[in-house]
């Protein structure tokens, strides 16, 4: 009975100690899914999203195999959760891929390639002269960095120097060789689709010129002469005027052989002399037309008169004679004349201008006053002095 006894004791103290011990939780069968499985971009980028699907509980984390993916939101978690990403632009013509592994899963990213653009190319300056003796130039040709050119001389008397290949931005240097003629001579640089003006000038200094005639004695009234000029075609020259009465309506400058006319104002008081000066860029320096204007000489036959006070009348007679004798016409009345009054109590009554030899008829008006006064009839450089005395 005592063994009894103790095996029951034994199998109390068991069952006691089973029911003194607390349950254990079931751990969780983690599966994740994730969607979408992949993503496309264009060249210029943009954001993307994935959802994780799993039981509460789970953890997972979200990375990128490559730089150009940045995960921005949702790098890791636990349970159902977003991933959000961003794709920076693609500067290269080349599609590229990327992976994102997101627990455990594979989310591939795609992205084209930037579109292949026209390259476009600017030339500074576009045109250049360069002096007779020959000279180097340079200019700058401007594309986008992959785009590449050539320069081409089109005339072997330029020639590339350096910067004839390039891509992207570059400069082109070239030489000119000495221009052995006095013509001026132009040729182009070709650089894809554009081109360079290349303008050189002819050498002047081995211009020859010739003016005919050089020598002028036109009359008093007004007109034009004519000189001509004879050169080469590209040989230029330039001609002034020393005084203002003498102008040049066909111009000042010009290249190569042409007639050059002098056009004058009338002149009817002294003989006078004038130039055009037509100059050229030769040790000979140029060639002086000469313009020698025939003019007038003039007398008075009387040149003071006195009067009273009242009111009066007078006449002189004004001679005219031309230099040289030959512009006065067979009648020699070829200078042209007029009589003013500087002073209002002296009327000139005759009419003006006048030519030739003719009077001059003048009235005085009474002189109220009692001092005596003063006044003058001017004939070109002739003056005739009136008198008044006074009340």
């Amino acid at each position: 009975m005592r063994t009894r006894g103790a095996l029951i004791a034994i199998v109390l103290a068991v069952a006691a100690a089973t029911c003194s011990d607390s349950p254990t939780e079931p751990q969780p069968v983690c599966s994740f899914t994730i969607a979408p499985a992949s993503q496309g971009f264009d060249a210029d980028g943009g954001s993307g999203t994935v959802t994780v699907t799993t039981a509460s509980g789970c953890a997972w984390s979200a990375t990128s195999n490559v730089n150009w993916i940045t995960i921005t939101g949702g790098a890791s978690g636990s349970g159902p959760g977003t991933v959000t990403y961003s794709t920076a632009t693609n500067t290269s013509a080349d599609a590229r891929s990327g992976v994102l592994t997101i627990a455990g899963q594979t989310h591939t990213v795609n992205q084209t390639g930037r579109p292949a653009q026209a390259c476009t190319y600017e030339i500074s300056p576009a045109s250049l002269e360069i002096r007779a003796d020959g000279d180097t130039g340079s200019f700058t040709v401007s594309t986008a960095s992959d785009c590449a050119w050539t320069a081409t001389s089109q005339d072997s008397w330029v020639q590339i120097t350096s910067g004839g290949q390039g891509t992207g931005t570059g400069t082109v240097q070239f030489s000119v060789s000495r221009n052995p003629g006095t013509p001026e001579r132009s040729t182009t640089i070709a650089v894809a689709d554009r081109t360079v003006s290349i303008l050189q000038r002819g050498d002047v200094s081995q211009c020859e010129y010739r003016v005919t005639p050089v020598e002028f004695s036109p009359c008093m009234p007004e007109g034009t002469v004519t000189a001509t000029l004879t050169t080469d075609e590209a040989c230029p020259w330039t001609a002034e005027a020393s005084v203002p009465w003498i102008s040049l309506p066909g111009g000042e400058a010009g290249t190569g052989s042409t007639t050059i006319d002098v056009s004058f104002t009338s002149n009817y008081d002294a003989p006078r002399t004038g130039l055009v000066m037509v100059r050229w860029p030769t040790p000979t320096a140029g060639q002086n037309l000469r313009i020698a204007q025939a003019g007038c000489t003039y007398g008075v036959s009387q040149s003071a008169f006195s009067f009273s006070a009242s009111a009066g009348s007078g006449t002189f007679q004004v001679v005219q004679q031309s230099i040289p004798i030959t512009c006065g016409g067979p009648t020699q009345d070829a200078c042209l004349w007029t009589a003013t009054s500087n002073v209002p109590w002296i009327t000139i009554t005759s009419s003006m201008p006048r030519r030739g030899d003719d009077p001059v008829n003048f009235t005085v008006a009474a002189n109220d006053g009692t001092q005596p006064r003063t006044g003058q009839i001017q004939v070109r450089d002739r003056i005739v002095t009136i008198t008044q005395a006074g009340r």
